[in-house]
């Protein structure tokens, strides 16, 4: 679990934070296509997101939010690290890379902060 996750890098470096795919939709769940087009996280979105959405265990989440249908997902550093994110509409977002992993989700508070997550 990270300490301090707060410092991510300015967004003005492109290699610093990469959308690989935006508005996609879990595969059981193909009637959402269309849907789920329109779930788009800018630079923007994710900064606020990681900003205000809270850390969590991810034993204490019910599993169902795996199959939140709408997604959006990349890649930022966060403490000079790599990792890989996905952020589902719904407002839960995971963090991941090789060694470590956290959970983040947007409340009630966050998702009057951050537009089009929740």
């Amino acid at each position: 679990m990270l300490s301090a996750c707060s410092s991510i890098f300015p967004w003005g470096d492109s290699e610093q934070f990469t959308i690989i795919e935006q508005g996609k939709n879990i595969d059981n769940r193909p009637n959402m296509e269309e849907v789920c087009k329109g779930f788009y996280i800018s630079p923007s979105i994710f900064d606020a997101f990681f900003e205000y959405a809270s850390i969590t265990h991810e034993e204490t989440l019910n599993e169902r939010y795996k199959s939140l249908p709408c997604y959006s997902s990349g890649i930022t550093y966060i403490e000079e690290e790599k990792f890989n994110w996905i952020i589902r509409a719904g407002g839960v977002g995971e963090f991941y890379n090789e060694t470590q992993s956290f959970t983040k989700v947007c409340g009630i508070a966050c998702c009057a902060k951050v537009d089009g997550v929740c």
